[in-house]
């Protein structure tokens, strides 16, 4: 196993272990790392059957392993390894990790996490709440519209979301727009839209069909046009044999919404380690202090 940096990775080869791992995600795909990643490596096999995306950025010249915003989590693909053997080498690389992973692949001390999903094939249990938004909707008679074509939406997002919630900002709309144009060009991109008022993108990936981002005008929100979007792109997604995954959000209100619609809870790993230098923690900490006085 060694760590290859993206420049010299076979992307080839490494989509194609994307593609042949059961149950792989679409977030470790080169191009979805390219648009969501400031850098990233793989830890890899020599002939590609197994290994891991390793996303990181640079502070003060050390590598810090983390998770890109709009990723859910990495993961361990291909044939199965002594998981003890990865950690040693992940953290003889990483001296300060932040990095949510799919399989316990770094010891027993972690934070469970849950995301939500509805495998194909199982029961969908819808609430009550969820059904008299949908009814609600269909009684204001909302038309949604399917396609590939993002912008609409994506400016709805930019005016409701931007600066609303933590994490969305000027910075992580750019990475987001990126994401929308790959996917894009991919031919993985399916848009749900209330025309003029917002909608949903989701990926199309393999046999599953993943909510990216999506936002309606208030109006249209409280109308349970958010509830018809996501009714329709779940039952699509069941008429076609596939898993609806609901991304990955950690907030209450959100988890609750997607149990609404017959989400699943399904775990993964959260890992902290920070093995740092003292001067790396205080100039960390500087750092941050003069970033709160900024904005």
């Amino acid at each position: 196993m060694k760590i290859i940096e993206r420049s010299n990775i076979d992307i080839i080869k490494w989509n194609k272990l994307v593609d042949i791992t059961p149950d792989s995600s679409v977030f470790s795909y080169s191009w979805y790392l390219d648009s969501t990643a400031q850098n990233w490596c793989v830890l890899v096999n020599e002939d590609y059957s197994k290994g891991i995306a390793l996303p990181y950025t640079i502070h003060f010249g050390v590598k810090v392993l983390h998770t890109p915003i709009f990723v859910r989590y990495i993961e361990w693909l291909g044939i199965e390894v002594d998981f003890k053997s990865i950690d040693e080498i992940i953290r003889s690389n990483f001296s300060n990790i932040h990095i949510s992973i799919k399989q316990p692949l770094l010891g027993d001390n972690y934070k469970s996490c849950t995301f939500q999903k509805i495998p194909f094939n199982t029961d969908r249990n819808i609430s009550k709440q969820a059904n008299r938004s949908l009814k609600k909707a269909i009684n204001k008679d909302l038309n949604i519209e399917k396609s590939i074509n993002y912008f609409g939406v994506e400016s709805i997002i930019k005016s409701e979301l931007k600066g609303k919630f933590s994490g969305i900002n000027k910075s992580s709309i750019k990475i987001l727009s990126n994401l929308f144009k790959q996917a894009q060009n991919e031919n993985n991109i399916l848009v749900y839209e209330i025309k003029d008022f917002g909608g949903i993108v989701c990926v199309n990936h393999n046999n599953t069909i993943l909510y990216l981002k999506g936002a309606l005008i208030n109006s249209h929100k409280k109308m349970g046009g958010m509830y018809m979007c996501m009714d329709r792109a779940i039952n699509e997604a069941i008429k076609e044999g596939k898993t609806f995954d609901f991304g990955g959000s950690k907030i209450d209100g959100v988890k609750k919404f997607n149990n609404n619609l017959g989400g699943k809870d399904f775990t993964y790993f959260e890992y902290t380690f920070d093995n740092t230098p003292i001067w790396f923690k205080l100039a960390r900490s500087i750092n941050r202090k003069w970033i709160k006085k900024l904005f």
